[in-house]
């Protein structure tokens, strides 16, 4: 069972490696096992700043920390996580699968033409999906070996099949979640600007900052904004940022130490009153409450 201490929840790029020079480019796969043998099966929790990673096990169970959730799988599954959510895992012993981890710009420069719609789906929210069908995780793992094997060797070309072969492996994952993968989606541009939000947001959540400022920054209208969020994200623009606030007060809230009134602080609240109501309004429960439950 993944358990949670009441520390600061540690930001890594690699698991385990906090210093690593990583290039806009990088790209990186290993083995489940390569890394999680030698630590009983199990990654604690832990967050990447600037990393999306893909983890996939297969004819496996494991245990996934998604923030405050937690998923017993079993069979042919994949994870997604985009950059600063916070997870961990407890694989069982001998569990075959892989960890895809890709540096955010990567991700931001992808061109995924009619599949963004898709696409966006994956990169803003963290998603379990299961294979349920063996053909897709078997082609899903094909697509990994061929990632594995442009990755070790400098051919002409290398790069492009690999940028491909991303593309490839988020349009497998997208397929399975029932994403119309062929559907009339958003130009590139609105791509660009979908994943230049959510980078603003990361950035900016603590400032609340306006969505006119948002869309300042993003040189497009409220509406332009407003509108490519609903079509592809079924949120609001507003929402959307209040739900990055949301996320990081139930974070504070389990792993840390942090009174009410550090946490309405950090976050940019005026004062804890305004934090407190801010909290009920968007969960149902007050902030003591959350922390209370969560720790039982």
């Amino acid at each position: 069972m993944l358990t949670t201490t009441q520390k600061q929840i540690p930001f890594y790029d690699l698991y385990g490696e906090s210093f690593m020079r990583m290039q806009p480019d990088f790209v990186h796969l290993e083995d489940i096992q390569s890394r999680s043998a030698d630590l009983g099966w199990e990654i604690k929790p832990h967050r990447h700043a600037n990393l999306a990673q893909i983890i996939c096990a297969f004819d496996s169970q494991w245990q996934v920390q998604l923030d405050d959730e937690v998923h017993n799988l079993s069979g042919n599954w994949v994870v997604t996580l985009p950059p600063g959510v916070v997870h961990g895992f407890h694989f069982a012993p001998n569990t075959k699968g892989f960890v895809l981890s890709i540096n955010a710009d990567v991700i931001a420069n992808m061109e995924m033409g009619e599949d963004v719609s898709a696409f966006n789906q994956l990169v803003w929210l963290p998603q379990t999906i299961e294979f349920r069908s063996a053909r897709q995780a078997e082609r899903y793992f094909s697509y990994l070996m061929m990632l594995a094997d442009e990755m070790h060797i400098s051919d002409p070309g290398a790069s492009t099949t690999i940028r491909m072969l991303l593309k490839l492996l988020f349009i497998t994952i997208a397929r399975q979640r029932q994403l119309d993968a062929v559907q009339s989606g958003p130009s590139g541009r609105e791509n660009r600007i979908l994943l230049g939000f959510r980078e603003l947001i990361d950035k900016h959540y603590q400032d609340h900052m306006t969505i006119d400022e948002y869309a300042e920054k993003l040189f497009v209208s409220v509406s332009t904004l407003s509108r490519i969020c609903r079509q592809q994200l079924s949120q609001t623009p507003k929402r959307l940022v209040h739900q990055r606030l949301i996320s990081e007060a139930r974070r504070r809230l389990i792993y840390t130490r942090q009174t009410l009134d550090e946490i309405a602080l950090t976050l940019g609240f005026k004062d804890t009153g305004y934090f407190c109501r801010f909290f009920k309004q968007m969960e149902g429960t007050t902030a003591g409450e959350f922390r209370q439950q969560k720790r039982k």
